[in-house]
């Protein structure tokens, strides 16, 4: 029976491409760091469909090349392997969920990333946030696959980067000089008789902004790898990488980083490598809507004002966004109009997590970039469809719907089950009647995201709750912290950001930039401080193993007059949000000392027992208890004492506390100034 529907379904599709006819394109990846799990799946679903249509369709049909932005990059070249795959080696390594797409993007986790205790040990990194090891193991996965004879005799296909030059180059242009940090990089992946395929400079460019890697036509695996990782070298994120390269003829060196700071869309870098013989330009831009869950509700709300310190910020932001567009508008404008070139730009329209937290939030989770990925593939089976029957009837675009999704889900009913179920979602209709299980995990982040309509830091705190309320179980320990403490989520990846840096800034600066580095640590400890169940001296540093002794110094030191004070702190945090219930009981012994020799002073001890109330959180707070009075030499007095005490916290850095000794015959009454905090203070100051 389902050989009979496949090969009804042949015919049916033979009938959309029933014209001999030849159709070329090209493909242009924009960047978008984690984003680049959802456009894993959209490309290899676009090519693993486009490869059977070149190998199993009347029309002649051939990809005539691919520039790639950042992440686009490393896609690119991956894109440029899966063109040229031969019919024989379709499906060998290349299903669903077993090709290089998903390995790549699927498989690299925050913690392959962060350079921390909580992450990865990498001595050789020295400037930047994140690790580049697990994505160099999953590079040589990419350059091993390509020596294998998997591809089509004679198979060819220009493909292409976008590079920023981190020093400008001054060129010389008909007399005028002028500093360039946007350079390409041209190559070609080449097919020879015996289906060994191989990267080669492309010298078919011509522009004054074109380097090559190698002064001969072979450019090495690792000059090619590194020019991926120059691609995709987001600024602070990952460490800029130093090139040898060839600019009009002569040798050169310089620090690269990421293609997308300037050119995200390296749409003029498709053109000029096609040279001309592409009619279809595919731009997969993975921030384009089509009518979906969450654009009604955006297109309704207003604008917010903003303060002046947010404005200021906005406009930055515009200005960067600005260079990327007119870089864009310039192409689009010289190359689309009144010409026989089409663009087809892709569209999304289910939420996804790679829009969270700045483009970083798919990689928090396997599961998170799973479900771009599957996303990623379902829309490129609606784009596709929709390309194949550009200008037929409905009937048509079903028909097509139905053909890809059983070419890219073969013999994967947890695919089949997921995508069914986005198509119900978007549709009201099943794309194809059998009965599949929904993964269980998949569901549950998407019953997390649907109803989220933007990707601010509020929102994702909305999806953690959500994933909370879906019992979604975290493989990640930065989301496991954040599902346990939803109200503390960024706590635990905040601390190591700024722990990472202060780390660079101390390997790399004056001692004036390394001093302020390390006071913005402390001050800003606040806002990373742990602040969950019981916990002592709640520091903010770090508590790297050699160093766990700095716990045990006095949390706070006071001054009153004539008495300097050392106290230890004891935090039990409730779980609660409200501003009219305390935040924490907090036990605290301090003792006191006499500056100089008083008649009514003498050294003692306090421990108060205090509840803690939070008015704004984590900048301003007070608390109010009970404390007791003991004497350490009974100079003035034997017994131990009882009263209030009254305490304000700024920042919970600077605490102002106001204490009563009652039935005491020397000083009753103590103001104190404290500083909180001290043994992180003194490893952010001191400890290397």
């Amino acid at each position: 029976m389902k050989k009979l529907i496949l090969i009804i379904l042949m015919f049916l599709y033979s009938n959309i491409h029933a014209k001999d006819k030849s159709e070329n394109f090209s493909l242009v990846i924009s960047g978008g760091i984690s984003l680049g799990a959802y456009e894993a799946g959209y490309n290899w679903a676009l090519l693993k469909y486009m490869t059977h249509l070149k190998h199993n369709s009347k029309t002649s049909i051939d990809m005539k090349s691919i520039a790639g932005a950042s992440a686009g990059a490393i896609n690119a070249l991956m894109s440029s392997m899966a063109w040229c795959r031969k019919k024989e080696a379709l499906d060998i390594n290349n299903t669903i969920e077993d090709n290089l797409f998903y390995h790549m993007w699927t498989e690299v986790d925050f913690e392959d990333l962060f350079i921390d205790k909580f992450g990865v040990v990498d001595i050789n990194n020295t400037t930047s946030l994140f690790s580049r090891i697990k994505i160099e193991e999953q590079a040589n996965k990419i350059m091993n696959e390509l020596n294998l004879p998997l591809y089509d005799k004679k198979c060819e296909v220009p493909f292409g980067f976008s590079v920023t030059r981190v020093l400008p180059m001054r060129v010389n242009i008909n007399g005028i000089k002028i500093d360039n940090k946007l350079f390409q990089i041209p190559l070609k992946l080449v097919v020879d008789k015996n289906s060994n395929a191989s990267i080669v400079n492309n010298y078919d460019v011509k522009r004054d902004n074109i380097i090559h890697l190698s002064k001969n036509s072979n450019p090495s695996d690792e000059s090619i790898k590194k020019a991926m990782y120059a691609s995709s070298a987001f600024p602070i994120a990952f460490e800029q990488v130093e090139l040898d390269y060839i600019y009009k003829g002569q040798k050169q060196r310089a620090r690269f980083l990421d293609g997308g700071v300037f050119n995200n869309v390296p749409l003029d870098l498709a053109i000029k490598l096609a040279k001309d013989d592409s009619s279809d330009y595919i731009f997969m831009d993975p921030k384009n809507l089509r009518l979906g869950l969450f654009r009604k509700s955006r297109e309704l709300e207003l604008e917010p004002k903003t303060s002046p310190i947010n404005s200021a910020i906005e406009l930055l932001l515009d200005i960067f966004s600005a260079s990327e567009s007119s870089v864009l508008y310039t192409t689009l404008s010289e190359n689309f109009v009144d010409t026989n070139r089409n663009i087809y730009l892709s569209d999304r329209y289910f939420p996804i997590t790679g829009m969270m937290l700045g483009h970083f939030g798919a990689f928090l989770d396997f599961g998170f970039r799973e479900y771009d990925y599957y996303v990623g593939v379902y829309d490129a089976i609606i784009n596709s469809a929709r390309y194949a029957c550009k200008g037929r009837d409905k009937e048509c675009f079903v028909r097509a719907k139905v053909y890809i999704f059983d070419i890219l889900t073969k013999e994967s009913e947890k695919s089949k089950g997921f995508l069914n179920f986005l198509h119900y979602e978007e549709f009201g209709e099943f794309l194809v009647k059998d009965e599949f299980e929904v993964n269980n995990n998949l569901k549950k982040i998407y019953d997390s995201i649907k109803n989220i309509p933007n990707n601010n830091m509020r929102d994702f705190h909305t999806f953690i709750n959500n994933l909370n309320k879906n019992s979604y179980v975290a493989q990640n320990s930065y989301l496991r912290h954040a599902l346990k403490y939803p109200d503390e989520w960024h706590r635990q990846s905040l601390a190591s950001i700024v722990h990472r840096i202060v780390t660079l800034e101390r390997k790399n600066s004056t001692n004036l930039s390394k001093t302020i580095s390390q006071v913005a640590a402390y001050t800003a400890g606040s806002f990373y401080r742990q602040k969950n169940g019981y916990v002592y001296n709640p520091i903010s540093a770090p508590l790297d193993i050699d160093k766990l002794w700095i716990k045990y110094l006095p949390y706070e030191l006071a001054l009153s007059k004539n008495i300097i004070s050392l106290g230890y702190e004891n935090y039990y945090y409730f779980d609660n949000n409200s501003f009219l219930l305390p935040t924490a009981i907090e036990l605290k012994p301090s003792f006191s000392f006499e500056l100089y020799d008083k008649k009514n002073q003498t050294n003692f001890m306090r421990v108060d027992l205090n509840l803690n109330f939070e008015v704004k959180k984590d900048l301003l707070g007070f608390g109010f208890g009970a404390s007791a009075y003991r004497d350490f030499d009974n100079k003035i007095d034997k017994d131990i004492d009882f009263g209030p005490n009254f305490y304000i916290d700024f920042l919970n850095m600077v605490r102002i506390t106001a204490t009563k000794r009652d039935d005491y015959s020397g000083q009753d009454w103590y103001i104190y100034a404290g500083i909180n905090d001290i043994p992180s203070f003194v490893y952010w100051m001191f400890m290397d």
